[in-house]
């Protein structure tokens, strides 16, 4: 049996059998999507001027390529990243909830909203100082987790608003 078309050149679903694996997901962002398959790992494509779409590079992409855990897409020494179970495309950035319950965000990070301590775009995803994350949302300029036991997690763009819930 063939995988389900998604329209999308090179981009297929596999349906969740019941077997443990990853259930697929599509999210957009401002001027990316991402989709992330049954075998853990994510394909983004679209704008990708901030490194949102994991590549490791800065180069617009009109069909799908593979998030890198490292390295850039024509290198070698490249790692893709896996074990992905929920991925979450805010504006001009992308985070992915891994097995495990660690997140790794990358893309714009003018506000902080990849959770690395930094203000540097990432062209490849960075590990969010979080342990035992369910669930990850990426918003406009920040990112929140739902952590296990019910404890919200945000960081990121705070401009008055109260985005990240802190009073």
């Amino acid at each position: 049996m063939s995988a389900p078309s998604t329209g999308v050149p090179g981009l297929s679903f596999v349906a969740d059998s019941g077997s443990g694996e990853v259930a697929p997901q599509v999210v957009a962002g401002l001027e990316h999507t991402c989709a992330l398959l049954s075998d853990g790992t994510v394909r983004c494509w679209g704008a990708n001027g901030y490194g949102q779409l994991g590549d490791g590079t800065t180069q617009r992409r009109l069909n799908p390529v593979v998030v890198l855990a490292s390295g850039t897409a024509g290198d070698p020494e490249r790692v893709v990243l896996s074990g992905v179970v929920q991925v979450s495309a805010g504006e001009d950035h992308t985070c992915a909830l891994l097995q495990g319950g660690t997140v790794h965000c990358w893309g714009a990070n003018s506000e902080g909203q990849l959770g690395d301590g930094s203000a540097q775009d990432r062209l490849n995803p960075v590990t969010v100082v979080l342990t035992d994350v369910v669930q990850v949302s990426a918003g406009g300029f920040h990112t929140c987790a739902l952590i296990q036991g019910g404890t919200v997690r945000c960081w990121g763009a705070n401009w008055g608003d109260g985005q990240l819930g802190d009073g």
